[in-house]
């Protein structure tokens, strides 16, 4: 048996949790040492710089990756390879363009942190393009390479951050600098990997091709990210960097929910993809096995971190960071949970290429989000925007749930 073709659903589901603890651990990695090398407010200014990497993150899989897993899971065929080509060119496009945007950020004068903006814009091209290959892999079921990819970027960026620490040379900068660049590395590896190359040329006919899904795509990401930095933007502004540094401290310290959440999201549309073609209950159990799997996990992880002496929050993050996470650990535990149960319900709004639902959902959760994060942050400082995040997450879970519920509906009526 191939590396790549564990048997079935389960074996698929393995493999997406399986990379994406590496590709989880990479961040863990680098929020960890970013923390122990930084004041609180440095590591702010971090906080808010990854949300700005997380929002071309999503942008790029919108208008790359989404479509191609949406219409292109199965086996590989040379129209695969053709969209590979297509998407990973997209991919890196998108990363050239959020590199100018980081730039221009960092050139502006009183910006705060401009090493670790220009660290991040530098490195994005890599980044992206080493996500793109993830997904070309695990539209076709081969889940091995895609964690021999991550495995890939976390040794390169392993061996950046030992020749760092033996030289004398780390600090905020330099190691999100080296986690960057074991992307790049592994964005390299890649290309090898799958046995095909980007192409420029087939950018244009990409995007015309899926223009009927990609804006709404970008839409519903731009919301979900843009929200996340809004609201940290609002959080900053209500109650100070500390109140943030808190936040995505507990975050980094979490980094085993985003495994589960960001693992399953990853073969969670080819795989309701296939459930669609067998039936529409079919689609609505991988829907709720997802959904189910993601949340109890994620706050069977929380329950068991709280159990934890403070002695490891302090080794992890340094005694400033954790102090701040500490205050808000429970909540964030539940905002991260309670996200990441939408996943079933996304995965059936794809697979149906419900976007415009999917699109209504992600804009009207961004103003519950936004209103009860920054409200509460303004109203109570930084445990009343944590709890205001968790109920908000809440309430924004029942609408997705309803929102696909509506679409198998609709879907039935109209097939």
């Amino acid at each position: 048996m191939k590396l790549s073709r564990l048997a079935g659903p389960a074996g698929r589901a393995s493999w997406g949790l399986a990379d994406q603890a590496l590709s989880s651990l990479s961040n863990l990695a680098v929020g960890v040492v970013v923390a122990r090398s930084s004041t609180v407010s440095e590591f702010g200014v971090y906080a808010l710089a990854f949300g700005g990497y997380t929002i071309a993150l999503n942008v790029s899989r919108a208008v790359a990756t989404e479509p191609l897993a949406v219409r292109h899971s199965g086996n590989r065929t040379p129209d695969w390879e053709r969209a590979v080509r297509a998407s990973t060119a997209t991919a890196m496009l998108a990363g050239f363009l959020a590199m100018l945007v980081g730039l221009a950020i960092a050139a502006f004068p009183g910006v705060p942190g401009k090493s670790l903006v220009i660290a991040f814009a530098v490195t994005m091209p890599g980044l992206l393009l080493q996500d793109a290959w993830r997904w070309a892999f695990f539209v076709v079921g081969e889940g091995g390479r895609a964690f021999v990819n991550d495995l890939i970027w976390l040794v390169a960026m392993l061996a950046i951050f030992g020749g760092l620490q033996f030289t004398g040379t780390a600090s905020a900068f330099t190691l999100t600098f080296g986690w960057g660049l074991g992307a790049v590395i592994a964005a390299i590896a890649g290309r090898f990997q799958a046995g095909i190359s980007p192409r420029r040329q087939l950018i244009r006919e990409w995007v015309r091709r899926n223009w009927d899904l990609t804006p709404k795509y970008v839409g519903e990401m731009l919301a979900v990210s843009g929200t996340i930095q809004v609201y940290m933007l609002g959080i900053t502004a209500a109650a100070g960097l500390a109140a943030t540094a808190g936040i995505r401290g507990a975050q980094v310290l979490l980094g085993p929910v985003n495994v589960l959440n960001q693992g399953i999201r990853m073969i969670s549309v080819p795989e309701a993809a296939r459930a669609l073609r067998h039936s529409y209950r079919r689609l609505w159990l991988v829907g709720l096995a997802i959904s189910f799997g993601v949340g109890a996990g994620a706050l069977a992880w929380g329950g068991i971190f709280l159990l934890l002496p403070a002695v490891v929050g302090r080794q992890l993050l340094g005694p400033g960071v954790w102090n701040q996470a500490h205050n808000v650990l429970i909540p964030v535990i539940l905002l991260q949970a309670l996200g990441a149960s939408n996943a079933g319900a996304f995965a059936i709004l794809r697979a149906l290429t419900a976007a415009t639902r999917g699109l209504r959902v992600r804009l009207i959760s961004s103003a519950i989000l936004i209103t009860c994060g920054v409200g509460g942050a303004y109203l109570w400082g930084a445990k009343g925007a944590a709890w205001g995040l968790a109920g908000a997450s809440f309430a924004t879970l029942l609408l997705w749930w309803s929102e696909a519920a509506r679409a198998i509906t609709a879907h039935r009526r109209t097939h």
